[in-house]
């Protein structure tokens, strides 16, 4: 028998009527998005909806992520009955793992991701600053590369440790720049500009954290029910470090190659993805190209990961 993961998406890969499919699958799920629009004050289907690009800014994608990844998954559960043994999710996506793990409820997720987008646009407003993801490099020559410029032009610093061969750094735009330039130099393949609108998981976050910091400490956390893998060590959560690592994540590297491995190896044999897009199973297929992994992000997708559950023994 198996060991099935859910890895849940972070910013980054949101997009215009993001979710909409599964409240046409099922308009009980609209309450999700009902949640969503009291908190923030706004009509959330019109920014799902949007066409001018509303949903990239922080403050609106992280919760359309978070909103339109527990849709897919609560109408996966309720028609297959899984259950996980273990869940991670890539930076903000962890609020939906610990959410799936009962950490936390939908409605306290949202609240400290209210604050928490808020937070981090401000920061980002503050100062420029953007991420580039450095392809074909070994991570000790970007790590070397990073602090070189960071001595020189501007700061720069690891921020996605995301699979062998492929760092993502964030920092100032000029610093970001830089590094660019210098990787092409020794030899990296691509260069990649992320669509994300500030220096996520960098110093250039501080504020971010320390806004936080204070909202978690108000904020009640449960037991998980099942493993929760942190973005900042790459291991499972003790239920009383919970709030310190995800203030800590604001401003650390995301470990998501150390998570993976780790997961593998206390048993996970098999991963699905969930939310939007597919880049974390692209991340999981370079980390252990012999692991199964799906995903499911748009509701024709739902018949073939229930058939590949079933197939996997995971729906009983």
């Amino acid at each position: 028998m198996g060991s099935l993961a859910i890895l849940f998406t972070g910013q980054g890969n949101q997009y215009t009527q993001m979710g909409l499919d599964w409240i046409n699958y099922d308009t009980s799920l609209k309450h999700f998005v009902d949640k969503t629009s009291i908190i923030y004050g706004i009509d959330f289907l019109k920014i799902l909806d949007d066409t001018e690009g509303k949903i990239n800014t922080t403050y609106y994608a992280q919760p359309a992520i978070v909103t339109t990844s527990l849709m897919a998954y609560q109408t996966l559960i309720n028609e297959t009955h899984i259950v996980p043994s273990a869940v991670a999710g890539f930076s903000l996506g962890e609020y939906s793992a610990l959410i799936a793990a009962k950490v936390i409820s939908f409605e306290t997720a949202i609240n400290l991701i209210f604050e928490r987008s808020m937070a981090m646009q401000r920061c980002s407003e503050k100062q420029e600053g953007t991420m580039s993801a450095i392809l074909g490099l070994e991570n000790a020559v970007i790590e070397q590369l990073c602090q070189s410029i960071s001595g020189s032009v501007g700061l720069v610093s690891p921020a996605n440790y995301n699979c062998p061969n492929q760092l993502v750094v964030s920092g100032q735009k000029i610093a970001v720049d830089a590094l660019n330039n210098a990787a092409k130099a020794a030899g990296a393949k691509r260069c990649l500009t992320l669509n994300v609108s500030g220096a996520f998981h960098s110093s250039m976050m501080n504020d971010a954290a320390q806004h936080m910091d204070k909202i978690f400490k108000s904020s009640i956390f449960h037991k998980p029910t099942v493993s929760v893998y942190s973005n900042v060590t790459g291991k499972p959560y003790e239920s009383e470090d919970i709030r310190q690592l995800l203030v800590k994540q604001i401003i650390s590297p995301v470990r998501f190659e150390d998570t993976i491995r780790h997961m593998i190896n206390h048993g996970i044999t098999h991963f699905l993805e969930i939310g939007a897009g597919n880049v974390l199973s692209g991340f999981v297929r370079k980390i252990d190209p012999q692991i199964p992994v799906i995903n499911l992000d748009k509701t024709y997708q739902l018949s073939g990961v229930k058939g590949w559950l079933n197939e996997n023994g995971f729906i009983k």
